[in-house]
């Protein structure tokens, strides 16, 4: 094999200057690959060697869940290709917090370009649950894509309300409704899909992903399953998270569907999902506002012109407080810098901005 195929394999695989320029003199390309999948203690990596499987070391299986490798992350080799020497720095990562402990983190997928963010158009479409993922995908610093799978099977007006209503989650996100089984989905999605580009599936169990993938794959590499009609959810059809090169030279990870997804410290993707609330409490009169029944709050403004919704507003409470219970010394050091606050248990006038919280010191009459 010339070095032209070994970089097309490189490259094809993700592989870019962010992990070229982390390599050492005495280390070469001919020494890294990628991880594709994991399987308890046993990974296999994909390189220009072709494909190996190895052990994960002792010390790397009891340290941290950060420092350990998980899918999509870059590894160095020792000259045998046996085992891992060394990880490369991530250029993204997508965690969770872990659904066996709440004080640990788990690994989705690292080095990502591109989340899609899957939801089917049925009883699993909730935009609630497509703000946690939104918060996460920004988190990670992957640009998210909403898909919403089983347009066909969907009323068309429901299919057109549920893509307006996701467009407004999140400045300029693509949301694209599908029909996961037909071959233009791969059409519509090939934006995303370029050479050496990296794509995760997250969602629900039930919602399309492993469909996505064999439609993507142009083969079917995934199993599929039926879901619930009573309530559309779905069994695990998938059971661990794997990397595959697709017909147009990107990557696609599928990863098993989520029962539910705990937010991990992202108190920074949180307030950037919620941009537009993050903007209007800037402009209430007191600084300690709860955004409830307070005179002049510029959010109750906003839901009352119906230019935001009670919903959202709810969810912004509810994602902000389940930071606060992370416990971590970054998220409560950002909250007592101004922003908002915790819901108040006990009673007490609210402390007004000085000059009322308008320009100039000078609060406006109302006409």
């Amino acid at each position: 094999m010339d070095d032209t195929q070994k970089n097309t394999i490189l490259s094809t695989l993700g592989w870019s200057d962010h992990f070229s320029q982390q390599l050492s003199e005495d280390e070469s390309t001919e020494h890294v690959g990628r991880v594709c999948s994991i399987h308890a203690v046993l990974m296999n990596v994909w390189g220009e060697f072709g494909k190996v499987q190895m052990p994960l070391p002792g010390n790397w299986l009891g340290g941290k869940a950060e420092a350990k490798p998980t899918v999509g992350d870059w590894l160095v080799l020792d000259k045998n290709k046996q085992y891992p020497v060394r990880m490369l720095e991530r250029k993204t990562v997508f965690v969770r917090r872990s659904p066996q402990n709440e004080k640990t983190v788990q690994l989705v997928a690292a080095n990502l370009d591109t989340v899609f963010i899957v939801s089917s158009l049925n009883h699993d479409f909730s935009l609630s649950r497509l703000e946690r993922y939104l918060a996460l995908a920004i988190q990670c610093g992957a640009e998210p894509v909403i898909i919403l799978t089983k347009a066909d099977e969907a009323d068309q007006s429901f299919v057109k309300s549920c893509v307006a209503d996701a467009k407004q989650l999140y400045k300029n996100v693509p949301v694209i409704a599908v029909d996961g089984r037909e071959d233009n989905t791969a059409t519509l999605l090939k934006n995303w899909c370029s050479h050496g580009h990296s794509i995760a599936l997250v969602g629900s169990s039930g919602v399309g992903k492993s469909t996505l993938i064999n439609t993507m794959m142009k083969e079917e590499v995934t199993l599929t399953g039926a879901i619930r009609d009573i309530d559309s959810k779905g069994r695990h059809t998938t059971s661990s998270r794997t990397l595959y090169v697709m017909p147009c030279g990107g990557t696609i990870m599928d990863v098993p569907g989520f029962r539910e997804l705990q937010l991990p410290a992202c108190e920074d993707g949180v307030k950037k999902v919620f941009h537009d609330i993050q903007e209007l409490i800037e402009k209430c009169a007191f600084i300690d506002c709860q955004h409830d029944q307070e005179p002049d709050c510029a959010v109750q403004q906003a839901i009352a012109a119906g230019v935001l919704t009670q919903r959202r507003v709810d969810n912004y409470h509810k994602l902000i407080e389940e930071q606060a219970r992370t416990g971590t010394e970054r998220t409560y050091t950002k909250r007592q810098e101004r922003q908002m606050p915790p819901r108040p248990k006990t009673g007490g006038k609210p402390k007004r901005r000085t000059g009322g919280g308008k320009k100039n010191g000078k609060k406006k009459k109302k006409k």
